[in-house]
């Protein structure tokens, strides 16, 4: 039976958001083994792989990493590649995003800092300008900008899959087999 290992960090709260695929990789004989892992979220038990898969529910969680948790991320990353691995970053997003130039397109529903809504104005320079800090929140092409100097600096990837997907493409990323 093929086995996957799961971060023990992974979060488990909130009705198990994860639940999805452990029902799809129990239906398709992959086994998983919860167990602390030094970088990412998923990576195959054998060690025939050198691919390990940290997942992020959303485009506003990646651009926390990136933006504001920069040197923690960063810190994440060359842990992973000075230890011989190639850390995959999968975002698990719907539509419109097919491919990670979509990111592109990308404007923050929220401003992260004052909680407004972004056709509302929070402040009288426009939708763009939090009034309590002054400053724009990221936009989708600075983020893309980053996530590609991220991929030639670190070595790490990025891409983009929908929620109900995200069982099977971690699969095929680490090249464990499953039944149909």
């Amino acid at each position: 039976m093929a086995q996957i290992l799961e971060d023990t960090r992974q979060q488990q709260h909130h009705g198990d958001k994860h639940a999805n695929k452990h029902a799809w990789w129990g239906a398709h004989g992959v086994e998983v083994e919860r167990r602390k892992l030094d970088f990412g979220d998923y990576m195959r038990a054998d060690g025939t792989s050198n691919i390990a898969i940290d997942t992020k529910r959303s485009i506003e969680e990646l651009a926390g990493n990136v933006g504001r948790d920069h040197d923690r991320f960063v810190r994440e990353l060359e842990r992973a590649r000075e230890s011989g691995w190639r850390l995959v970053v999968m975002v698990e997003v719907g539509r419109p995003y097919k491919a990670l130039a979509d990111v592109n397109g990308w404007t923050p529903y929220v401003c992260r800092r004052c909680r407004w809504y972004k056709d509302r104005a929070c402040s009288p320079h426009g939708p763009d300008r939090c009034r309590s800090y002054r400053t724009k929140p990221m936009q989708g092409p600075t983020l893309y900008k980053m996530l590609k100097t991220l991929e030639r600096k670190h070595g790490a990837v990025f891409e983009v899959c929908p929620p109900g997907k995200a069982a099977r493409r971690i699969c095929e990323i680490l090249g464990v087999a499953y039944g149909e």
